[in-house]
């Protein structure tokens, strides 16, 4: 009897569990760049989500992605964008290599990866808030940041 309470009592949590994960939609940063992964920055995009900077310390690269935290499962204008400034070498000036995933997303953009050991990114996001006159908010890295 106890057995079968325990089970029960496991199921129904397991069961009560999946409604909150589907309203997130389970997704998250880490989960969305990959393994290894680890958030370094991020900055609110209005009041509708947030752009992630992430770092994976085993290949050097740089992740970003805009996970929205309103308006999840509706299809929206979102935007992410990742800038990676490069030094000069071996006979090229620096320059600023740029990656960028942008449309009609129900719950993120991205990821957008580049190899950034060492150097300096900025990173930019926005969202607009699904209306026909709808307001787009931005949020993100402005200067140079996270060098290393």
């Amino acid at each position: 009897m106890l057995k079968s309470a325990l089970a029960a009592a496991v199921m129904i949590g397991g069961i009560l569990a999946v409604p909150a994960a589907a309203n997130a939609a389970g997704y998250t940063p880490e989960g969305v760049c990959g393994s290894g992964f680890a958030v370094v920055n991020k900055a609110p995009v209005g009041s509708l989500g947030t752009v992630y900077l992430l770092y994976n310390r085993r290949n050097g690269l740089n992740c970003a992605v805009t996970m929205k935290s309103k308006l999840q499962g509706l299809s929206t204008r979102t935007t992410v964008e990742l800038q990676v400034s490069r030094p000069a070498g071996n006979g090229t000036a620096p320059y600023v290599e740029k990656d960028s995933d942008s449309g009609r997303f129900k719950y993120y953009a991205g990821p957008v990866k580049l190899q950034g050991k060492g150097m300096c990114v900025k990173f930019f996001g926005s969202m607009a808030n699904g209306y026909s006159k709808s307001t787009v908010s931005h949020g993100g890295s402005k200067a140079w940041s996270n060098c290393g």
